[in-house]
């Protein structure tokens, strides 16, 4: 071991040897307090304590941070409390009993919200609205008054069996024709719990709780909601879309949208905030920066028909006149959309409401949006493309999350099932094949 009497000159004479991940030198005056030197050239300055059965090595500060008199310092008040059967892991306990006994978990909630984002760069804002949807109208409603660091398992799982019965759902008018409706049901309770945990991890990390009571709490299972278009549904919903948009019933807009959904097997966001810049004409594709999608950067391959959709958009978009409030920055922004607002300098708005009378003409009243995108995989599949091609196409980063999008339906499974049906067939003595040949 390694000793001298610590000063500034012999600190920062003393280096980690290159064949070590670090070396300590222990002073010769204060027993246990050291500065170790790192590979990095880092130096720590820290105290080696043994009490009662008990020991344990305490980080005083970084040398060029403070200086060795004010760790020497730092270490006799250590030494002092450990004398008097003060110990720092009840030290920190203590205090960190104190910081959570001061927040509330609806105030932790907000903080969370609110410094959370450097300790998670590529989380989407819109998950992260996600979350504080979550957290402010289900989780804290019933938990935001307790202190953050007194919520138990059960009270998590108490407040989950709640969220799936309802009991946290509302219809409240928001202005004169507008209305916020919110539902409980087992999957909002389950991910309201999953963003919940995402908030404790953030404040586990950061020293305000001892504990993430969430991994724990047994998450109600979702429900499987895997609809899948036949071919025939398919056709009946272009021609429900063509005849709206004829109709002037459907806005060409949502009209394209919802085409060019089930054309790419892309998710609604996708499409909906598309932008010219994310267009490749030249290599057929669609090419999204990590913060438009949620599996990080991605292409999307257009097929001829979505490609001549997207060259139909980019004339009207040519041939748009500005509006009379309109100056030319607010047309330049507001044409970078490949679907427009008409309203402000954003994305169009209601493909939502708009899908919603598309499949109540087409009595498709079970189809959702997204099943659109299960049906892209579900054809893809059934016309003998790969799992991993498919996977390509919707960017899917795992394979698991492929499969589970392309589950085939019954003529696919029945094309299976009578492949064996003729090699069994074909190999048995007393098949109807064999008999002929006899």
């Amino acid at each position: 071991m390694a000793k001298a009497k610590l000063t500034k000159r012999v600190v920062d004479a003393f280096t980690c040897p290159p064949d070590a991940p670090r070396a300590a030198l222990f002073d010769t005056e204060l027993t246990g307090f050291h500065v170790e030197a790192m590979r990095s050239g880092r130096k720590l300055y820290r105290f080696k304590w043994k009490l009662n059965g008990n020991q344990g090595r305490e980080t005083l500060g970084e040398h060029g941070v403070i200086t060795v008199d004010q760790a020497r310092t730092r270490a006799i008040s250590l030494r002092g409390k450990l004398f008097d059967g003060e110990t720092p892991a009840a030290t920190r306990a203590t205090a960190a009993a104190a910081r959570a006994r001061a927040i509330t978990l609806g105030e932790l909630a907000e903080k969370w919200l609110e410094e959370g984002r450097p300790a998670a760069p590529s989380k989407r804002e819109s998950s992260w609205s996600t979350d504080a949807r979550k957290l402010r109208n289900h989780i804290v409603p019933l938990l935001g008054a307790k202190a953050a660091g007194h919520i138990t398992r059960a009270d998590i799982e108490g407040a989950q069996l709640k969220i799936t019965e309802g009991k946290t759902a509302r219809d409240t008018k928001t202005r004169p024709r507008g209305r916020s409706i919110l539902r409980g049901g087992a999957g909002i309770a389950r991910s309201s719990v999953m963003s919940l945990s995402a908030c404790y991890s953030w404040a586990l990390d950061s020293g305000i709780v001892d504990d993430n009571p969430c991994l724990r709490v047994k998450k109600t299972k979702p429900r499987k909601m895997e609809r899948f278009l036949t071919r025939e549904e398919a056709v009946l919903l272009q021609n429900t879309i063509l005849e709206m948009e004829l109709d002037a019933a459907l806005d060409p807009r949502f009209a394209d949208m919802v085409r060019l959904l089930l054309l790419t097997g892309a998710r609604k966001s996708e499409i909906v905030a598309l932008q010219w810049n994310e267009v490749d004409f030249e290599r057929r594709l669609i090419r999204l920066p990590r913060e438009r999608s949620k599996s990080g950067e991605k292409y999307i391959p257009l097929s001829g028909t979505a490609l001549a959709i997207l060259k139909k958009r980019k004339k009207l978009s040519a041939l748009r006149k500005p509006m009379r409030t309109e100056d030319a920055v607010g047309k330049a922004a507001k044409d970078r959309f490949v679907f427009p607002s008409l309203i402000g300098d954003s994305h169009a708005q209601g493909l939502q409401k708009a899908w919603e009378r598309v499949r109540r003409r087409a009595n498709l009243d079970d189809v959702r949006l997204h099943d659109l995108r299960h049906s892209f995989a579900s054809f893809a599949a059934a016309d003998g493309a790969s799992l991993f091609l498919i996977g390509k196409a919707l960017g899917h980063t795992q394979s698991q999350t492929t499969e589970r999008y392309a589950h085939l339906r019954d003529d696919p499974l029945h094309a299976v099932a009578a492949s064996v049906e003729r090699s069994l067939l074909f190999s048995s003595p007393n098949s109807p094949t064999g008999q002929d040949e006899e």
